[in-house]
């Protein structure tokens, strides 16, 4: 015991329970989190907590009074923040935690089966493993048109640096990129690359997969299980609204994603490509208001919110650059890279045993 315990296993040199945290995010859906605690509760997992960001400011109160009940039980914790945002809600949530394995779900959506949690801990039993995304189920989506491409692209980037889901696939393999919701990564490969950038209202995933493809060392991996099945339940109301939103608002986000996340990773590649980003926003806004917007139901009104949309395009496009660029003059790029600080063993006198300090390389 006296040699230094910086090669162990965090939870071996500092033993801690529980060994899985499921980190939660939740908005103004408190009926759909109480269905998700439940069977969260039904995990046939030996040692889990279940981390609630919970953020909501409409709260019924049969759901209230229910989630309350649910909180009684130790596995669970509920944490009260005002919003967040999407990846600022899910820092909180991992730097609430106390496991060695984090595991992501949001309240929209559901675990396939009681043996969701020991799937994806098996996964980590290879410690060249950096993180896990599992399939996503939608009992009502049409099958990929092309599930060889499905399959080929499945969380990869293109040249632009846009991220391809194909989550639905079939085919275990090895990708660049993880999603937000059933993933699964380890602490210490947050400690050692950082969490999710706050700086951006949607695609808040790539920041974290740009560190860890960048600084991986050979032989490490991201990796999709299709074992691993999420339920997703689109129809739920609530939570950030992006399917409700209009056209124009869902491109202010894609255009802030792309400055403040694309244009800081890959700069030289954003400037140069600039007018293919333009184009990419423009195609991609269309293609949500025809396929996942929940606003546009009908025929006429994608005709009608897409004709809008190309018309408001540039001159919106001009003015939002130009606010970006007074911005960063005045108050400065955001912040990128938040840390997640490892966690320092306590010896029994009270003093900090600094051997026993994880290490985040």
């Amino acid at each position: 015991m006296g040699a230094r315990a910086e090669a162990m296993p965090l939870h071996s040199a500092t033993p801690r329970v529980p060994r899985v945290s499921v980190v939660v995010r939740s908005f103004n859906r408190l009926p759909a989190l109480v269905e998700l605690l439940h069977a969260l509760l039904a995990q046939d997992h030996d040692s889990f907590e279940i981390v609630v960001v919970e953020q909501s400011t409409n709260k019924p109160a049969a759901a209230a009074a229910e989630l309350a009940q649910l909180a009684r039980d130790s596995r669970v914790r509920v944490l009260q923040f005002p919003p967040l945002g999407g990846p600022g809600a899910r820092n909180a949530g991992v730097r609430a935690a106390r496991g060695e394995l984090f595991v992501f779900i949001d309240d929209d959506d559901l675990p396939h089966g009681t043996d969701w949690l020991r799937r994806h801990e098996s996964n980590f039993a290879d410690p060249d493993c950096l993180g896990v995304t599992g399939q996503f189920c939608e009992p009502d989506a049409a099958p990929y048109v092309n599930p060889d491409r499905a399959r080929r692209d499945v969380l990869s980037f293109n040249v632009l640096m846009w991220q391809r889901v194909f989550a639905r696939t079939d085919q275990k393999k090895r990708v660049q990129s993880l999603m937000g919701g059933n993933a699964a990564i380890p602490r210490r490969t947050l400690e050692r690359f950082g969490l999710w950038d706050e700086c951006t209202p949607i695609e808040d995933e790539p920041s974290l997969a740009f560190r860890i493809n960048a600084g991986k060392a050979p032989g490490e991996y991201l990796l999709f299980d299709p074992d691993v099945k999420m339920i997703r339940r689109l129809d739920v109301p609530g939570g950030m609204g992006k399917r409700t939103m209009s056209g124009p608002a869902y491109a202010k986000r894609v255009f802030t994603f792309l400055h403040n996340i694309i244009g800081h990773y890959f700069p030289v590649r954003f400037v140069l490509l600039y007018p293919l980003y333009l184009y990419m926003a423009s195609y991609h806004v269309t293609q949500w208001i025809c396929s996942d917007s929940i606003k546009h139901r009908t025929l006429f009104q994608r005709i009608w919110a897409t004709s809008g949309f190309f018309l408001a395009l540039f001159p919106l496009w001009t003015f939002w650059l130009a606010s970006w660029c007074v911005r960063r003059v005045v108050v400065g790029e955001p912040p990128h890279r938040p840390t997640l600080e490892p966690v320092v063993a306590i010896a029994p006198s009270g003093e900090v045993d600094t051997d026993a300090v994880a290490s985040p390389a």
